[in-house]
């Protein structure tokens, strides 16, 4: 049975799970995932990689921040990052110098646990 690949890659592309362009198309779910990933291998652009719902719930909680310390009040504090950011304007959250702050780095800050509401 030859399958529609464009209708494929339409659905795929849709978000829609393997299972369901599976049944859609009436293909088994493994015969889809080999399409898929031999059609990957000829045009990886087209066909991307996919994040799980792991990965998905994973950079929801991720944010990408800018460490920095303040070498007068001795604490080190977080700034999110991201291209639109002016960084000039940082200043110590506690004694609101300028001049004391000093780069600590970044990376990625996965939040692992909401803060609780004061009430």
């Amino acid at each position: 049975m030859a399958v529609d690949k464009n209708r494929l890659h339409q659905l795929f592309m849709s978000g829609m799970l393997m299972a369901g362009i599976a049944k859609e198309l009436g293909i088994p779910n493994a015969s889809c995932q080999s399409i898929i990933s031999k059609e990957r291998k000829k045009n990886p652009e087209h066909w991307p990689l996919r994040k799980s719902k792991r990965d998905k719930a994973a950079s929801d909680s991720e944010h990408f921040m800018h460490l920095y310390e303040c070498t007068y009040c001795v604490v080190t504090f977080a700034v999110e990052d991201y291209e639109e950011v002016d960084h000039s304007q940082t200043v110590c959250p506690i004694c609101h110098s300028v001049e004391h702050i000093e780069d600590a780095g970044y990376g990625y800050f996965t939040k692992t646990k909401e803060a609780e509401k004061a009430g």
